[in-house]
């Protein structure tokens, strides 16, 4: 992962392939999957001149707390007297006291920077068809930001909304008091339950506990503002992996039957959605979090590790994340907060600064700065990206995370709760050795191991059917 280092560029990396052999004419680079986070995602500015940490105020609903089945009839007499027997009890004013409030939770602004190691120029001037590494390199860096910010609304969605595990209704939150609380590196799951780690759910995720969560979400205000409407009915988004839509659909027949072709929202048709299933979009998210438990701790696993490429590094998929035995599904709601990013400026007038909204929405930019000792020529530069938001709340209680059980591999269309947890043949636990057992993943669904990457670290599974 990234480490904290100085911005100064006291070492120069050459970073870029030179000819050897002969290169090839094309110049390849590996992608990066989309999600519906960036689409999704409420975007707004923090406001200048109020400091760094504000308070969101929500006023409560107002109701009478009465069945109303206990209204005074009206009857008759002297009105002007409503002491008289009689009189008439529409003019005599008997109000029942109704009460009201309101609640607040603090937010801040949070910040997050990245740089490259530092190039240089004359090392460029070397190096093969340098215009299109570099322009390759650069678009590479586009797709970080994005993915960057991507993980960001996943862990800050999990963060605020009450969270739940398949087989209970039981809710676990921080957003009941003035302030949410913080723990640097906490994935949210472990704390969530009075300081102590949620439940381990034993059950896959399926559509009548969905259609349970949904009910109780409109009853409580998400059936303003949804996704969608479908003959008037709200529609919630379920952003989920592929996976887990395929099972709640091949495992529930009135669901395959009640496929509803619509007219999707213009916020999630541009994502590929083209239908509702139970009242819900399915919006495929390939990277949604994944998560081994072991003792009492929840452990978030990566989609792609590191490992030595030709020259420097690179990312290439997990295998222990295709096999996480528990997964996140987001119950979404577009009111459940706003990303409030930095704003540029304000001018002040006999002091000028360089100030622009790329300096705060991560893109990439560069640098290049003069130094008496390491740079003094201005030859030598390297890549930066500084994000700088906070999450405003605005109802978290409209929206969910449901951490589930999943089964890897699970391809045999039985319905059904559980996992295999064994390989046939299997004498060491489930931890892959060999090519040859990795291949009986795909008719089973094994409980993991970490020693499994001890094997996928030194051996690539080409043509092994990874991931569904």
């Amino acid at each position: 992962m990234a480490t904290a280092t100085s911005i100064a560029c006291s070492t120069v990396n050459d970073l870029f392939e030179r000819e050897t052999g002969r290169f090839s004419i094309d110049i390849q680079e590996r992608y990066s999957v989309e999600s519906p986070w960036g689409r999704l995602t409420r975007v707004g500015k923090f406001p200048l001149g109020m400091g760094t940490t504000l308070r969101e105020l929500t006023v409560e609903r107002v109701l009478s707390g009465s069945f109303e089945n206990n209204w005074t009839s009206v009857g008759t007499g002297n009105v002007w007297n409503s002491t008289v027997a009689g009189a008439n009890s529409g003019s005599v004013l008997n109000p029942t006291n109704l009460s009201f409030g309101q609640s607040y939770v603090t937010w801040n602004l949070q910040t997050q920077q990245y740089q490259t190691p530092c190039i240089s120029l004359d090392d460029l001037k070397t190096s093969f068809d340098i215009e299109r590494q570099v322009g390759k390199t650069v678009e590479q860096l586009t797709q970080l930001t994005r993915t960057v910010l991507d993980n960001r609304r996943r862990s800050e969605y999990l963060r605020i909304v009450p969270k739940m595990v398949t087989g209970s209704f039981t809710e676990y939150n921080t957003t009941g008091s003035s302030s949410i609380s913080t723990v640097a590196g906490d994935n949210w799951l472990n704390y969530a339950n009075n300081s102590s780690a949620i439940p381990v759910p034993t059950i896959q995720l399926n559509q009548n506990f969905l259609d349970v969560i949904r009910v109780g979400l409109i009853r409580d205000g998400a059936g303003h503002n949804p996704l969608g409407r479908e003959n008037g009915a709200a529609v919630l988004g379920l952003i989920t992996s592929p996976e887990t839509s395929r099972n709640l659909l091949r495992n529930d027949d009135a669901l395959r039957n009640d496929i509803r072709y619509a007219t999707p929202s213009e916020l999630v048709a541009p994502l590929g959605v083209d239908r509702s299933y139970g009242g819900f979009y399915h919006l495929i998210d390939f990277e949604v979090p994944r998560y081994t438990y072991t003792g009492t701790t929840f452990t978030q696993v990566y989609p792609y590790v590191q490992v030595a490429a030709t020259n420097g590094y690179r990312w290439v998929p997990n295998l222990a994340y295709e096999q996480a035995p528990y997964e996140a599904a987001y119950v979404f709601h577009p009111d459940v907060y706003e990303e409030a990013v930095q704003q540029v400026g304000p001018n002040i007038p006999g002091a000028p600064f360089d100030d622009y909204p790329y300096y705060y929405s991560g893109q990439f930019f560069w640098l290049n700065i003069r130094d008496p000792q390491y740079n003094p020529l201005g030859k030598i530069g390297r890549w930066l990206a500084v994000f700088n938001n906070g999450t405003r709340p605005l109802q978290p209680w409209l929206g969910r995370v449901i951490i589930h059980k999943r089964c890897f591999g699970d391809i045999s269309g039985l319905t059904g709760v559980g996992c295999t947890t064994t390989v046939a043949g299997d004498s060491n636990n489930s931890t892959i050795t060999s090519a040859a057992e990795y291949n009986s993943y795909a008719v089973s669904s094994p409980t993991l191991t970490p020693a499994n990457a001890s094997y996928l670290s030194t051996n690539t599974l080409v043509g092994t059917g990874v991931g569904i």
